[in-house]
């Protein structure tokens, strides 16, 4: 039986905010509570927040896990890595790197998406493909 998702808050170095208990999905408002009082703006919030909620779908959220224990994919990523450098035994060190390779992936791809929104939503986002030459060494024709 699949566990049953739920709104949680989250606190990370870099992020403040809800999401779901089961897999990456955070809420990002599209703007500022929108109401004729504090009240009426703060259950406008809860009602955006609660149906973005309930529409997400978790599949398209994926979030690392190692050893049955849920972790974030910065976490993740690190962990393995470090596990693939120290792993003295040959027969598991492919494995290892795979699975590190593969967290790293997850962690790119992530971070990719979450820029683009921030750019699409900032209205810049013709400025985000020279981010990512400039990240990666690469200058523009």
């Amino acid at each position: 039986m699949a566990a049953q998702r739920k709104l949680v808050w989250i606190e990370h170095d870099r992020f403040q905010g809800w999401g779901c208990s089961e897999c990456a999905w955070v809420f990002n408002p599209s703007g500022a509570p929108t109401g004729k009082s504090f009240d009426e703006a703060k259950r406008n919030f809860e009602l955006q927040r609660d149906k973005e909620f309930m529409l997400h779908v978790c599949a398209d959220h994926l979030r690392a896990k190692s050893q049955g224990t849920k972790h974030d994919v910065k976490q993740d990523w690190e962990k393995l890595y470090r596990a693939a450098i120290i792993e003295s035994d040959r027969g598991k060190l492919l494995q290892r790197v795979e699975d590190a390779e593969a967290a790293i992936l997850r962690a790119i791809t992530m971070f990719i998406k979450v820029a683009s929104q921030q750019w699409e939503r900032a209205g810049s986002y013709h400025s985000g493909p020279a981010h990512f030459e400039l990240a990666a060494g690469q200058r523009s024709a």
